[in-house]
């Protein structure tokens, strides 16, 4: 009997945030107070400055903020959200996997995320699949980041990689802002229960959200032998050209589908390993789905 987890299938509201964000205390180009101008109607934020935690101060209109760190050695970087407040006490950024995965381990014990980030920005700061592999635990990677160069800042290879060998991990997207031009460029819409920081990260934790770079999905259900897609819906929207692909295990393509759509429809067999959607709005405006794992 086949069996498919679906994250989606809970009630909830949608939340709209990004966790890699810097500001002057790093390498930004502008104070905390001015991200959070930028970032007004968001629902929730990360500060991630590089190798330390930005504290939160000051006013602002965000629904909920989150403390993070971007670890950042020469080779690779590593984001966590919500780390213990001990993490920096003998920190250190040097790249191994016994260092990395030692931070890793206590902002997952401490009910926070640990995501690879920007995994294919091979100039710098990418990750090997070996060391990735080697990596035992960690809630996800960042399939879309936005610092602007699609040939390095887009990861869905390494997340099929990852997801083809067995591992159950998240695809996220983040802004990685630094300067004007490169605010919200990519986000999470969460699926959670309330809009407070638990809640948040446990929906997240799930894998009850998706990415978007302007597009969205109004449900995702499993009815009957179908995955079916409820996609964002308006006037405008139903107007305009979509273009559908379903992916699953080796990133072996399922279904495409364009048109005008409100809806994509897709009868599983069983032996997909995962399913997960790409939606692309004529312009290219898109929304990504977390996988649907087949059991």
């Amino acid at each position: 009997m086949t069996h498919i987890h679906n994250p989606y299938d809970k009630q909830g509201i949608w939340l709209r945030g990004s966790f890699h964000n810097h500001t002057t205390c790093s390498d930004g180009h502008h104070p905390l107070s001015t991200v959070y101008r930028m970032y007004h109607d968001y629902d929730f934020l990360g500060i991630s400055d590089h190798d330390r935690i930005t504290v939160h101060e000051g006013e602002h209109t965000i629904g909920t903020l989150f403390e993070a760190v971007e670890v950042s050695s020469s080779q690779t970087h590593m984001l966590l959200v919500h780390p213990p407040s001990t993490l920096m006490e003998g920190y250190s950024n040097e790249f191994s996997i016994a260092n990395y995965q030692r931070l890793s381990d206590a902002c997952v014990e401490n009910g926070g995320l640990s995501i690879l980030a920007h995994p294919n920005r091979f100039f710098s700061h990418y990750w090997r699949h070996e060391d990735m592999l080697s990596m035992q635990r960690y809630n996800g990677i960042e399939v879309v980041n936005g610092d602007g160069n699609p040939e390095y800042d887009i990861a869905f290879d390494k997340w099929d990689y990852l997801l083809s060998a067995g591992r159950k991990i998240w695809g996220f997207g983040n802004d990685d802002f630094h300067v004007y031009g490169q605010e919200k460029r990519a986000w999470n819409m969460v699926l959670a229960k309330e809009k407070t920081n638990e809640a948040i990260l446990a929906a997240i934790r799930e894998g009850s959200f998706y990415v978007s770079t302007g597009y969205g999905f109004d449900g995702i259900r499993v009815e009957e032998g179908q995955i079916i897609y409820d996609l964002r819906s308006s006037p405008l929207y139903d107007k305009m050209y979509k273009y559908v692909t379903l992916i699953g295990k080796e990133g072996r393509i399922l279904h495409e589908e364009t048109g005008r759509m409100k809806q994509v429809k897709y009868a599983y067999d069983g032996d997909e390993g995962y399913i997960r959607i790409a939606v692309y709005l004529e312009g290219g405006f898109g929304a990504f789905s977390q996988p649907l794992f087949v059991e």
